[in-house]
């Protein structure tokens, strides 16, 4: 049995150690070369958007409740957070769009609290009488976060405006 164990702690600690030699690989820069999204449409968020909605309703009733909305709040700031981007699915490929300034961490437990309450405020906000948000409201709420970002108001997000809309996506999925 112990020679078992130390072959599955060994097989263990191989994996971990190969996780670790392939993160010394990445380069933190703009959102890890490659991957970095150089302009986002409102359309191609629309797509991303549904994506997203469709994930985050957990219980597959076409609608998000508010425990789905805030936690899919939470763990968006979270893995923000911690990577220092926030990811798009654009043409089924994972883009990435740096975050401006950003020093990868854990949220603090304050920041936490806050984002769960201003994701529920948000979200009460959104759903209307009926307590819940659609699928359609969900991309509505999105394309308002796109639109506030699009200072020239071109219809396409690039440079700082992918910045400002990374932040404010990674602090609140609707109305930051």
């Amino acid at each position: 049995m112990v020679p078992l164990l130390l072959k599955s702690a060994a097989a263990i600690a191989a994996v971990a150690g190969l996780a670790f030699a392939s993160a010394d690989e990445l380069a933190p820069g703009a959102a890890y070369g490659d991957a970095a999204l150089s302009s986002l449409t409102q359309a191609e968020l629309a797509d991303h958007a549904l994506r997203v909605f469709e994930r985050a309703d957990r219980n597959g009733d076409q609608a998000l409740d508010v425990d789905e909305y805030t936690a899919l709040s939470v763990v968006t700031a979270e893995l923000a957070q911690l990577n220092g981007f926030i990811a798009i699915e654009t043409e089924d490929e994972p883009s990435l769009i740096a975050l401006p300034g950003a020093s990868p961490s854990a949220l603090s437990r304050s920041e936490h609290i806050r984002i769960n309450a201003v994701a529920q405020h948000a979200f009460y906000a959104y759903a209307g009488g009926d307590g819940r948000i659609d699928a359609d409201e969900f991309v509505a709420a999105q394309s308002a976060l796109f639109i506030a970002a699009d200072r020239n108001g071109n219809g396409t997000l690039k440079r700082r405006e992918l910045g400002v809309f990374a932040q404010r996506q990674a602090s609140q999925t609707i109305g930051a």
